[in-house]
């Protein structure tokens, strides 16, 4: 907030213009944004008896830009992350073409990060989550 009022401030005092100061703003805003964290990443962790083995960060775009190129897709999910995907309301089932793929990467990339699944079997671990 302090920095939203030093622009207005600013304005208010003829120190920058009405198109400066939006600017300035816009920027604010879109630091904002990615602060509150919007998904952009598809990652995988395999951890075995304390070591991680496995960490994969995977941008969404790119996965688009996969599913673009792949032609049809068939996903298929652990049951925990269909359910989760669920809660959401997206569900992978009805995946059957890339356009449908793409509008599901876009919601994805519109929620808030989230862990899609977390197991934990004693000296193994994996979690696949939505950064």
């Amino acid at each position: 907030m302090d920095e939203k009022l030093r622009i207005l401030k600013m304005l208010e005092e003829g120190k920058i213009t009405s198109d400066e100061a939006n600017k300035l703003l816009e920027t604010i805003e879109d630091k904002t944004e990615n602060i509150e964290g919007k998904a952009r990443w598809l990652k995988v962790k395999i951890i075995e008896r304390g070591a991680q083995k496995v960490n994969i960060k995977i941008p969404l775009k790119l996965i688009k830009i996969g599913a673009k190129i792949g032609g049809n897709i068939n996903i298929k999910l652990p049951s925990e992350a269909t359910e989760k995907l669920a809660e959401k309301g997206i569900n992978l089932e009805n995946i059957k073409d890339v356009e449908k793929l793409n509008e599901l990467l876009v919601e994805l990339e519109k929620e808030a990060p989230f862990e899609l699944v977390n197991v934990d079997e004693g000296e193994k671990k994996v979690i696949v989550s939505i950064e």
